[in-house]
């Protein structure tokens, strides 16, 4: 993935962090959905991308939990390489993980600029 994580994702205010990894979770979810109902793969291959895509979702709601308490332990490079380590698990999971945290991050990018587009009215 060309996308710089821990730059992007630590260039956002405190706020859209928060949301970036809550929308991340979610998205996640929608992953787990999608792989199993992959028409294509055997079940014994969905339920082992389901099993690394649900040890990353496990890591980010951890990481909410500790964002919301101002908490925070794992630096997002940390939290990066956690990711990277779980799709090196089941690398067919790439696509999947890579897809929720794009769509995450320009959703909140989006945001941060529409609000920044109204505050000049």
């Amino acid at each position: 993935m060309s996308f710089e994580y821990a730059p992007s994702i630590g260039s956002l205010y405190p706020e859209q962090r928060l949301h970036f990894y809550e929308l991340f979770a979610h998205n996640l979810t929608i992953s787990i959905r999608s792989i199993w109902s992959d028409s294509v793969i055997t079940d014994a291959e969905k339920l082992d991308q389901i099993k690394w895509v649900n040890e990353i979702m496990h890591r980010i709601t951890s990481k909410i939990y500790h964002l919301r308490l101002n908490q925070n332990t794992m630096s997002d490079s940390d939290t990066w390489q956690t990711i990277e380590h779980w799709v090196s698990q089941n690398p067919a999971i790439g696509d999947e993980v890579t897809f929720a945290i794009m769509y995450s991050y320009n959703y909140v990018v989006r945001l941060k600029d529409e609000d920044l587009d109204h505050s000049s009215d």
